[in-house]
């Protein structure tokens, strides 16, 4: 398990936060891990704002209330961010299972969710994650290269045969490239749905969007990176799609 391996809790019951927390800090512990990171969430509002600033988790145990809409609503945005992050639903009902699996959640637990069935949901969710390609791009650098997570990237800009990468802890990193386009050396992240070309000489995250206006992109950062006018509706459509 990688060193920064993550796992969110969102319930906004705090009696049964409690209790998941306690059985997940149980399954890390057995599991190993040099440094794991367990995040909770006991509103919905924090767990939206944190998403939209970046952050990503590799596997995420939602508690849905027996009135818990927005609880299911954040599982559909995690789901958009993140389209093959394991998605644990722990319910008071079985009112949203339909909905759940239509998004595929791993598991759908009803409270109050056993403890076996937990550790087994949370085993099940590490082999998922464990199998996923990796979701990284390597930076070619003078003499060296560097591995980054795609969810660091904020946005590309192209310039002749290098490229600036601008990173979500605002450092920056120049690669380069040979004979290949800006469009076919960055079509794979384009393909994934995560990243849109809003210009010909950019590439952004679409997670890193803070509003789409009609000659530009605002980034979270709060750069603007223009936008070209025949992009403006594929922009708006996949801000759109992630939720904006």
């Amino acid at each position: 398990m990688k060193r920064d391996f993550t796992v969110a809790v969102c319930d906004t019951q705090k009696t049964e936060l409690a209790s998941v927390e306690a059985i997940i800090k149980e399954w890390l512990e057995d599991a190993g891990n040099a440094q794991p990171r367990l995040e909770l969430f006991s509103d919905i509002r924090t767990a939206r704002e944190k998403l939209a600033g970046g952050f990503g988790a590799d596997i995420y145990v939602i508690g849905v209330p027996p009135h818990g809409a927005s609880s299911v609503e954040l599982a559909h945005i995690i789901r958009r961010l993140q389209p093959d992050v394991p998605i644990i639903i722990n319910a008071a009902t079985r009112a949203y299972a339909f909905e759940a699996y239509e998004i595929r959640v791993l598991r759908y637990l009803l409270r109050p969710a056993e403890r076996t069935e937990l550790l087994s949901a949370l085993d099940f969710a590490l082999l998922v994650h464990r199998a996923l390609p990796a979701d990284t791009i390597t930076v070619r650098m003078p003499g060296e290269s560097r591995t980054l997570n795609t969810a660091d990237v904020v946005y590309v800009e192209n310039n002749v045969r290098s490229m600036r990468y601008i990173l979500r802890d605002g450092s920056t990193l120049t690669g380069t490239r040979r004979n290949i386009s800006f469009e076919e050396f960055f079509s794979p992240l384009l393909q994934s749905g995560r990243f849109v070309q809003p210009h010909k000489s950019f590439i952004i995250n679409i997670r890193y969007i803070r509003s789409v206006k009609s000659s530009s992109v605002v980034m979270t950062n709060g750069i603007q990176v223009p936008i070209s006018r025949r992009h403006v509706a594929e922009v708006q459509e996949a801000y759109r799609r992630f939720g904006g």
